[in-house]
């Protein structure tokens, strides 16, 4: 197997077929059951959001509110509670934006990425069973398809406003 996928079309964006919009959907279905299953463990104290959160300060830096919000498709009222919540656990802080003394930047804290890391490292252990159970070559072509998901994921995130 290719170590790289097709490259992507430079002029614009291409349809998908019937069929293949159908296996899109399937996709989003079953990569949606995956990580809920991989959620399932014991000790998650911590809601979807909240770890959407942590992971989006984790891997951005800190951010601004309004655009927390809109990474998370909710409204700002709602995210500012989030935030408080998160503000008050200790898992994020709050600070100034250097660039508009009005705007305050969030940012994850050492115990929120504690909580973040041990979330992932409980998710990874419930996974390993059922990974393990796949073939050597099954295992690689998830590991490719795995790389390919962050790639669309990646598009799907430039493209987004």
């Amino acid at each position: 197997m290719s170590d790289s996928h097709s490259p992507r079309s430079s002029s614009g964006p291409e349809k998908l077929t019937q069929s293949e919009s159908r296996k899109a959907t399937g996709l989003i279905v079953s990569a949606s059951r995956f990580v809920r299953a991989a959620s399932r463990h014991s000790g998650r104290e911590r809601s979807t959001i909240v770890l959407r959160v942590l992971s989006n300060l984790t891997l951005s830096g800190p951010m601004r509110i309004g655009d927390l919000a809109s990474a998370e498709h909710i409204t700002q009222p709602t995210m500012t509670g989030v935030l408080k919540r998160l503000e008050n656990e200790g898992l994020v802080s709050r600070q100034s934006d250097p660039y508009d003394g009005r705007a305050q930047l969030m940012e994850i804290t050492v115990l929120g990425k504690k909580v973040l890391n041990d979330f992932r490292r409980k998710a990874t252990q419930k996974i390993q069973p059922a990974i393990a159970n796949l073939t050597e070559e099954e295992r690689e072509v998830l590991w490719r398809a795995a790389a390919i998901f962050d790639s669309v994921a990646n598009d799907l995130d430039l493209s987004k406003s």
